[in-house]
């Protein structure tokens, strides 16, 4: 059910969107959505991401303050997560920040980093942290490919260690409208 009402989300929202994103490792796949504001200072994300490992998933709805400081910009704010991890689930909110540096217009540096403690995880969810650095090539005016490093982390309640939903190399397309 869950699923469905994901994909009823994501195919009602393009009208809306300003890119798309596709991204894949060895061990997940995942989609997203972005909606800028009119006025460019605010964006809106949702997104799900899926193990392919474990069969297992995490859907994911952001919200940012979106800026400039010279040549770098980014965004910054709190996106919320529910993660499905077959005998374990829950919610949390995570806050974070995504930055671009560009260095010409087909090349930039892109980061992110977005944690969630125990006090905003909840039911079996004790910590999120999702994490990456690479880089973005423009290969169109209307489409970018990025790669680099990830880890996206989640601890669950009362038991040991992190479940490591996706960790290593990554590849992301991005549509952008």
């Amino acid at each position: 059910m869950k699923r469905a009402l994901f994909l009823l989300a994501i195919l009602a929202t393009p009208a809306w969107a300003n890119d798309l994103s596709f991204r894949f490792s060895d061990d997940m796949a995942g989609l997203s959505l972005n909606a800028n504001s009119p006025d460019g200072k605010a964006s809106v994300e949702i997104g799900a991401n899926h193990n392919e490992d474990d069969d297992v998933e995490i859907y994911h709805a952001g919200f940012y303050a979106v800026g400039k400081r010279g040549r770098m910009q980014g965004r910054v704010g709190v996106k919320g997560y529910y993660a499905d991890l077959d005998a374990f689930e829950g919610p949390g909110l995570g806050f974070g920040f995504e930055l671009k540096i560009p260095t010409s217009d087909v090349f930039s540096f892109v980061a992110s980093y977005f944690y969630s403690p125990s006090s905003t995880s909840f039911d079996d969810m004790d910590g999120y942290r999702d994490w990456k650095v690479g880089a973005q090539i423009m290969l169109f005016e209307n489409s970018a490919l990025e790669f680099g490093l990830s880890d996206i982390e989640i601890e669950v309640e009362d038991v040991r260690g992190d479940y490591d939903f996706q960790d290593g190399a990554y590849v992301e397309l991005k549509l952008l409208f």
